[in-house]
């Protein structure tokens, strides 16, 4: 006779608890003396197929381990009965039913087997309680007791034999993946299930028996762990915990030995776009890197459109010096975008040039690169000095520049990658690490490009170095590249929206932006 274990579990938990709570109520200890002859222990049961371990109320009697009579119906899914006045309990299998007497260790079944235990049935408090070899009745269990360590362990040995076992979890890192192998004995249908929220790999094992469950942590950066666990009789399941959400995976046999591989890709990129005016494009790059996921923002602009216009702005009052999120200066502007622009002191005093309008508002320092906007509307990435006079070298003005916004170091020059951190003077706060970085470049075909990476965000965005922020500028088909200040700095504004996320977790206030508008630019007054 085959019986289903399905009551192993929280129903059979609540009612071996209830049972146990009834007869040791009275008592403080892990047990309590009955007579002179029992004592009640709290053992365990083990259910290997699961690797459930659940309390039991049990009895020693000689060298048998008695258990309450509902605990074996519990397991064995079936009904029982139990008549105190007669001192017999009745279970009903499929097929018939039998009956076992209190004190009589000889019982027969309703086929008319006769059958008899080491130890007779006891009542307890007026709590039946049986041997726990009663539980080999249906022929569905194999059962086994330790009295030293109050253990009791059951297993279907028919079906264990039917089964494949899973018998082992390696894994190994690649450079663009993890793999993740389970060493089964034989083929199995499964089911593979991704999961973002939070980001997990689940695989579900039909026709499985786990010798017991585990965790396997991992050391990389985007794959957490493996777990293992027994669900119902004969299924396990598999679990990877991600730290974040990660592309498909994909599953496949091997063979000699059999073994279920998961390939967990770690190295991925891909890119989405949106217009967001005339000339105007948002695009979104999200990437998976050997460090951990980096997510950039990008705004690409048509100049050339006479629907456009790019300014630098100051925060303070009337192109003053001060300090102002990039959102404030945005919507106070009328602009549809934004980002940061050049380093600035405690004060809201610019870094580097600034030229707004045509009039020259802060010099530039030690050379560096710095991003001009002319009158017919090209963009120039040059290195600036200003000479004893107080002149621009080279002299923007008389180029015709009315906006510009220094920063550095260079990072892209004539389509090559080119970082000047040295040249430029930076330290290393700026010049090595990884962060959030804020970015300015321009294509072959006048583009201009404004590029917000966030960083310092784990398992959302880990942030960029210098030389990988070039080569995102090159990827996104700058000719010219240069840095503009990070950090906790950089912010990307769409619409009245931050489009990153700023390492401080708000935006943080700034000494100037570059401005992008659409169209007619809306302005509103401030009084001074």
């Amino acid at each position: 006779m085959k019986h289903p274990c399905n009551c192993v579990g929280v129903r059979a938990a609540i009612a071996f608890c209830i049972i146990f709570l009834l007869i040791a109520a009275p008592c403080s200890a892990s047990w309590v003396t009955i007579g002179e002859a029992y004592k009640i222990h709290d053992a365990r049961l083990a259910i290997d197929e699961s690797g459930t371990i659940l309390p039991v109320p049990a009895v020693i009697k000689g060298n048998a381990l008695l258990v309450p009579a509902t605990f074996v119906a519990e397991i064995l899914n079936i009904s029982m009965r139990y008549d105190p006045g007669a001192e017999r309990v009745s279970y009903s299998v499929p097929g018939g039913e039998f009956e076992v007497l209190l004190d009589r260790t000889d019982w027969q079944l309703s086929s008319g087997e006769k059958r008899t235990f080491t130890e007779p049935p006891v009542s307890i408090n007026g709590v039946p309680f049986v041997p726990v070899e009663l539980l080999r009745v249906t022929g569905d269990y194999d059962v086994s007791w330790d009295l030293r360590a109050m253990e009791v362990h059951i297993r279907r040995p028919w079906l264990i034999d039917e089964m494949a076992h899973l018998t082992q979890v390696r894994h190994g890192i690649h450079p663009d993946k993890v793999r993740v192998v389970f060493h089964v004995t034989k083929e199995v249908p499964f089911k593979v299930m991704q999961m973002k929220n939070p980001p997990r790999v689940v695989i579900d094992f039909e026709d499985t028996y786990l010798d017991k469950a585990f965790d396997a942590l991992l050391d990389h950066v985007a794959v957490s762990q493996v777990r293992l666990s027994a669900l119902e009789q004969g299924k396990a399941r598999a679990v990877i915990d991600l730290n974040y959400a990660l592309p498909d995976v994909t599953a496949f046999w091997l063979q000699d030995p059999v073994r279920l591989v998961v390939d967990v890709p770690t190295v991925y990129s891909s890119i989405s776009a949106l217009t967001i005016g005339p000339g105007i494009r948002y695009i979104t790059l999200n990437s998976g890197t050997p460090s951990g996921p980096v997510v950039v923002d990008v705004l690409e602009i048509d100049v050339s459109d006479e629907n456009v216009e790019v300014k630098t702005a100051l925060a303070g009052s009337y192109d003053s010096f001060g300090l102002a999120p990039v959102s404030e200066l945005v919507s106070r502007s009328g602009a549809i975008a934004g980002v940061n622009g050049v380093f600035h002191a405690s004060d809201g005093t610019p870094l580097g040039l600034i030229i707004v309008d045509g009039k020259l508002k802060s010099l530039p320092i030690m050379n560096r690169t710095a991003m001009g906007i002319t009158r017919d509307r090209r963009i120039l990435i040059d290195n600036v000095s200003v000479d004893t006079s107080g002149n621009l070298t080279p002299d923007w003005l008389a180029e015709g520049v009315i906006y510009a916004v220094g920063g550095g170091p260079r990072l892209v020059k004539d389509g090559e990658i080119h970082v000047t951190s040295l040249e430029e003077q930076f330290k290393p706060d700026v010049a090595s690490g990884r962060a959030p970085r804020t970015a300015v470049g321009v294509t072959d075909d006048g583009k201009l490009l404004l590029i917000a990476v966030t960083g310092r965000k784990a398992y959302h965005s880990v942030g960029v170095t210098l030389d990988e922020l070039a080569h995102i500028a090159l990827e996104l088909g700058a000719k010219d590249a240069m840095n503009l200040d990070g950090g906790g700095s950089s912010t990307m504004v769409v619409r009245n929206f931050v489009m990153n996320t700023p390492s401080d977790g708000r935006e943080r206030k700034v000494a100037d932006a570059i401005l992008v508008f659409a169209g007619t630019p809306e302005t509103t007054s401030e009084s001074p």
